[in-house]
Formats: C-alpha cells, structure tokens, sequence
C-alpha cells in the first residue's frame, strides 16, 4: 500500500509539472525576429562576357608545389547581387599552353561553378555541361586561393573593384 501511494503520488507531481511547463511554454512565443522572411539561396541572373580582347591579369599564388601559372581577369570580375565572385579563370602551365574559363565562387557556401571554357584558336567560349554548384575540394587550390583571397570572412566583396583590389593585395603565402 505504502508504494502505490509513493507512486501515485509521484505520478500526480509529474501532471502537474507538465501542465505548468505547457502553460509556460504557451506564453513565450516570440514572433519577433529580425530576419523574419529568410529565403534559401538562389543564383542571380548572369551573362557571360566576350571573350578577352584585351584582358587585366592579376596573378595570384595558388602554392610551392604548384608550378602552373594562375590569373584572374579584373576587367571581366563582377560581384553579383546573390554574393557570387564571378571573373574569367587564365590556367598557363610551364610550357605556355592555356586555359581559360568563366568561374563563379559563391563566398559564403565555398561553393563554385564554371559556366564556359575558352576556345583560344577561335576566341569564343563554349558553355559548361554542368550547371550546378559544387563544393571546392580540398585539393582544388586554385579555388581555394580565390577563395581566401576575395572572401574576406566567407563574405563576397562589395564591388568588383574591391575584388581586385583584394586580389591584387592577397600575400603570396
């Protein structure tokens, strides 16, 4: 008898514990937030640029081990209103040979996409196959170095003269 009515009253605290805490919960329900109609990302509208006529390469260090060339073009980089650094891409390796593409890097997801690739014989780009975004792996370090280089805090420069600027600044770690 003594431990039914340990048990039954055990139980009857429990009710009343959560009945209380439901009605606590019910008055504490703050609707008041600054970031109220946060929308998923979505890319932005973009053109490609004409192929280089007359390009501004700025170089930037990718790493020792790494003996191709890399620049990016300031005056085809734009920075989209959806936070993506887009600029055309100059890969030359050691023996001259290049390779040029159209690259979007979305700062804040480390995120990238090519949207074309250069023809050089005919000076036109051909459109990418892929169109979605992928992470930029650890050994792509080229992506990586734009990345550090232009996303100051995983956040996408203000301007496209910013960009250049921050890239033109970026150490040669």
């Amino acid at each position: 008898m003594k431990l039914s009515r340990y048990g039954l009253a055990l139980a009857g605290l429990l009710l009343a514990l959560s009945a209380q805490a439901s009605e606590y919960n019910k008055g504490f329900n703050n609707t008041n937030y600054a970031m109220d109609e946060v929308q998923p990302w979505s890319e932005g509208q973009f053109s490609i640029p004409a192929y280089p006529a007359v390009p501004d390469w700025i170089g930037f260090y990718v790493g020792p081990e790494i003996s191709n060339k890399y620049f990016a073009d300031s005056k085809s980089m734009t920075v989209g209103e959806d936070g993506v650094v887009r600029l055309i891409l100059r890969v030359q390796s050691p023996s001259g040979a290049e390779n040029l593409s159209v690259e979007g890097i979305q700062c804040s997801e480390g995120t990238y996409r090519s949207y074309a690739f250069g023809d050089s014989i005919n000076k036109r780009w051909i459109e990418s196959m892929r169109a979605d975004w992928r992470k930029i792996a650890y050994d792509d370090k080229a992506r990586r170095a734009l990345r550090e280089d232009l996303c100051v805090e995983k956040t996408a420069p203000k301007s496209a003269e910013q960009a250049s600027k921050l890239l033109r600044a970026a150490p040669w770690r």
